[in-house]
């Protein structure tokens, strides 16, 4: 240990002690108030003040905050029937409740399509077969979609979007319950040949 250390710690007490006085604080009050924001150079040699790196940072974090919610509640990646984004804000004007349940139906769509999708590798032909049929009715929705901002009877229009999407519903769930009845006669003929 060097011998200024050693002082220090011995007289450590006496450094403690005493404490500048408000004169001293006040001086440097002054000089900070009156003092230019810090400057700082970086490698290319421009200068760069620090409040423009406390904005800078902070409309990074609000633009990453904005990506994140955006990529959260954005439209999803689905494919096929009625997108989860039919001009929303045309919906909620129109009639909120609608708009509610447009998305429930759209919500619900996906989640069977995504179950449906499930067949396609054990029997390609009867997938296609179910696509084919949905897809009809997704073709009539996305045009009664179309018309939807340009349309006089737009609650009519919303009543037959809505109507579209509850066919859609229950045609998902007949084609999901043959899927079940085939893998439930699948499952017996291999229960009797056993």
């Amino acid at each position: 240990m060097s011998q200024l250390e050693n002082f220090i710690r011995n007289n450590r007490e006496e450094f403690d002690g005493e404490e500048p006085s408000p004169r001293v604080w006040k001086d440097l009050q002054k000089q900070l108030l009156a003092a230019p924001a810090p400057v700082k150079k970086n490698n290319g040699g421009s200068v760069i003040t620090m409040r423009i790196l406390k904005w800078s940072a902070a409309a990074a974090i609000l633009l990453l905050a904005g990506l994140g919610v955006f990529h959260l509640t954005g439209p999803s990646k689905s494919t096929g029937t009625a997108e989860v984004k039919p001009n929303e804000d045309l919906l909620q004007k129109i009639n909120p409740t609608y708009a509610k349940e447009v998305y429930h139906f759209t919500q619900l769509i996906e989640l069977k399509q995504s179950e449906l999708k499930q067949i396609e590798k054990d029997d390609p032909e009867l997938y296609k077969q179910f696509l084919g049929d949905i897809q009809q009715l997704d073709s009539s929705y996305n045009t009664l979609k179309k018309e939807l901002p340009s349309n006089p009877n737009r609650e009519q229009l919303l009543e037959a979007m809505i109507e579209n999407l509850k066919m859609q519903t229950e045609l998902l769930n007949q084609q999901l319950q043959v899927i079940q009845q085939i893998k439930q006669s699948k499952t017996s003929n291999n229960v009797k040949t056993i």
